[in-house]
């Protein structure tokens, strides 16, 4: 019992180490966190966290960015990918905040401090999302419009501003429209970035640059999910530790 104990212990090291490593543009956006090492952080699992989505005050104005309620479906989206492994559990998800500007520096210590103490939680998730977008004629009258969406997500220590760990997801989708405004039965439409024009694709309803920024921000969430599911897994980085070892004989 005691060497297996170890032996996970080792393995969610290595994890954290991993995902620490390997997307840290997340540190970006924060000031006044005590940032990762270039070591394994020491974390038992199981953790127990909260979890905020943040976004910079430049996607506000965006056609794409959804709406407040949308945004907090995604970070439910986000909860329930993460949850369908044991090794994290979030205990609350708040509401939306934004930052100034583009965000660069513009999360500080003191205001998830403050969201923590407002959920009695020791650790948060902090998730921030921005976005890009670009155009092209596809030919007349339909343009593609393709949003891609990146969330970058830290696990902090709140009392300290130590961040555990980070990750990152994005995602694409691309929606079609019609540029003179003559009705079509299947116009706008949406699909994913690796499908052809010709589908499978969605019909939109409603405003199709709305649907366009649900569905993308949606898919980034569902990419971050899986990510620090796998990152967390102590299981998958033993085997991965496995792998690297017998590579030597």
């Amino acid at each position: 019992m005691k060497i297996r104990v170890v032996v996970v212990s080792l393995a969610v090291l290595l994890s954290l180490w991993a995902c620490a490593t390997s997307s840290n543009r997340i540190t970006e956006y924060l000031s006044g966190f005590q940032l990762p090492p270039d070591g394994a952080q020491p974390v038992a699992l199981p953790l127990t966290a909260g979890l905020v989505v943040v976004l910079p005050e430049d996607e506000l104005g965006k056609p794409t960015t959804p709406s407040r309620e949308m945004l907090q479906a995604v970070a439910e989206r986000l909860q329930k990918e993460i949850q369908t492994s044991p090794n994290l559990v979030i205990q609350r998800v708040f509401p939306s905040i934004t930052i100034p500007a583009r965000g660069l520096h513009g999360l500080d210590l003191e205001r998830l401090q403050s969201l923590a103490r407002e959920g009695s939680l020791t650790r948060m998730l902090v998730v921030v999302a921005t976005s890009r977008s670009a155009s092209k004629l596809r030919f007349w009258p339909i343009r593609e419009n393709q949003l891609y969406v990146r969330m970058d997500a830290a696990l902090v220590e709140v009392p300290a501003g130590r961040v555990l760990t980070t990750e990152s997801g994005e995602d694409d989708y691309v929606m079609a429209e019609a540029l003179d405004y003559v009705e079509r039965i299947s116009y706008p439409r949406l699909y994913y970035r690796n499908f052809t024009f010709g589908g499978p694709f969605t019909i939109v309803n409603g405003d199709p640059y709305k649907a366009l920024g649900e569905q993308t921000f949606r898919g980034a969430a569902a990419q971050l999910g899986m990510k620090l599911r796998h990152c967390l897994d102590p299981e998958r980085a033993g085997a991965s530790r496995s792998r690297s070892s017998m590579a030597g004989f």
